[in-house]
């Protein structure tokens, strides 16, 4: 098959890309050029800028596609011009989207399923950790491709991953508490540490995403795509505690005490990731009865995150040149506990 994926070098799509040629395709990424490509012999690499669409046009005129992978679509206006330029002219439309969009609602219950997608907006959070703008404009994109989906014209797919980890992450949400286990200290856990959360293995999503074009069933439908295994904060840190051969300690900050401290936030990236702070869990009926789909488990994919992390010497995670604050407000609160 002859494939753009738009994007292409990023965490989930470099992954996606080298799957595709390992299974033979003729693949053409469309890229802004910050980050290298991959070479091979049936990869080509069209250099511009997605969010000016004659500049998408001119790529999408040189050939014809049987699929095209959107894996970076965040603006409404952006999903429009993908509809107009390729409706008509490709064999199947993979959006990349996320959990997220049902995330931004306080009206979805658990396990959440696909059809959650439209319950209504919560008052804005800003400390949503799955991030309201985000969840409110990948709706916005999907509504849509929805709209324009026709199994002739314009069939279009979806994946909505939750947290994609795995070596190479460049969110680092794994390396921010794996760092802090291996240099002994107490971990500062906000809240109960008590929510519910699933993470995925970044093979997993990118072999589903391959997966969609084997199955022909997908075709109109959104698939939620997440591990099997959930954790709460807690039994994800002392997992990770046993994988590296430490027990780590635990100290809970009360949620609204921890809002308040400057190291609650950092301009790098997120920091003390994975405290969802209201339980995440989604369902996997959908995509485990039309995909096959089972998810590798945890130890495995986390020994190998864990071994790449720790080859990265040098790189810290988000927030750790602050680590003496956190250290600093895990010894008030026992000061304060003493009394």
């Amino acid at each position: 098959m002859r494939i753009l994926v738009i994007g292409g070098t990023g965490f989930i799509s470099s992954s996606l890309v080298k799957r595709l040629l390992d299974a033979g395709h003729q693949v053409t990424i469309f890229t802004r050029g910050r980050l290298k490509g991959p070479r091979h012999r049936n990869l080509d690499i069209i250099v511009g800028d997605r969010t000016v669409p004659s500049s998408l046009e001119m790529a999408a005129a040189r050939r014809t596609y049987d699929a095209v992978y959107d894996m970076i679509a965040y603006e409404p206006d952006e999903c429009a011009a993908a509809v107009r330029i390729f409706r008509g002219k490709v064999g199947r439309f993979v959006h990349c989207s996320t959990i997220s969009v049902y995330m931004v609602s306080d009206a979805v219950h658990c396990p959440i399923t696909e059809d959650q997608d439209h319950t209504p907006l919560m008052k804005f959070w800003e400390r949503n950790p799955f991030g309201m703008d985000y969840g409110i404009k990948k709706r916005q994109c999907e509504e849509i491709l929805w709209q324009a989906h026709d199994e002739r014209l314009f069939p279009v797919s979806m994946l909505r991953p939750t947290y994609v980890s795995g070596p190479c992450d460049p969110a680092r949400r794994d390396w921010f508490w794996i760092e802090r286990i291996l240099d002994g200290g107490p971990l500062l856990v906000p809240g109960s540490g008590e929510f519910r959360f699933q993470q995925v293995y970044i093979e997993d999503v990118s072999r589903m995403f391959h997966a969609l074009l084997e199955h022909p069933v997908s075709i109109g439908r959104a698939y939620n795509i997440t591990g099997e295994e959930s954790f709460s904060l807690n039994e994800y840190l002392r997992r990770l505690g046993t994988l590296l051969g430490r027990s780590p300690e635990l100290v809970h900050v009360d949620q609204a005490e921890f809002d308040r401290l400057p190291i609650s936030v950092c301009d790098t990236g997120d920091v003390f990731t994975f405290n969802a702070r209201r339980n995440a869990a989604f369902s996997l009926d959908r995509i485990k009865r039309d995909l096959h789909y089972r998810s590798t488990p945890f130890d495995d994919w986390m020994a190998l995150t864990i071994k790449w992390w720790t080859a990265a010497a040098g790189v810290h995670s988000n927030g750790y040149a602050r680590r003496a604050d956190e250290l600093d407000v895990i010894r008030r609160l026992r000061t304060s506990a003493s009394h």
